[in-house]
């Protein structure tokens, strides 16, 4: 996967998925994001890390549904 790759996956990630990572989760998708704009490379471990994460299954957010 390259960097343009994984930059889509992160944003991906940010923009539909945020709520339901974990607080450190959330810190790590923003500290790459950052650090992929700034035009810094990420090491292959934060890769590795990254990758994992992403492709990790979490539950769905589930709507609560409003009684009359």
């Amino acid at each position: 996967m390259n960097d343009y790759e994984l930059f889509i996956k992160i944003n991906d990630a940010i923009l539909l998925e945020f709520d339901v990572f974990k607080p450190w989760e959330k810190t790590m998708l923003l500290s790459a994001q950052n650090q992929m704009m700034d035009k810094y490379p990420l090491s292959e471990k934060q890769i590795q890390l990254l990758n994992k994460v992403l492709n990790k299954k979490r539950p769905k957010k589930t709507k609560k549904k409003i009684k009359p």
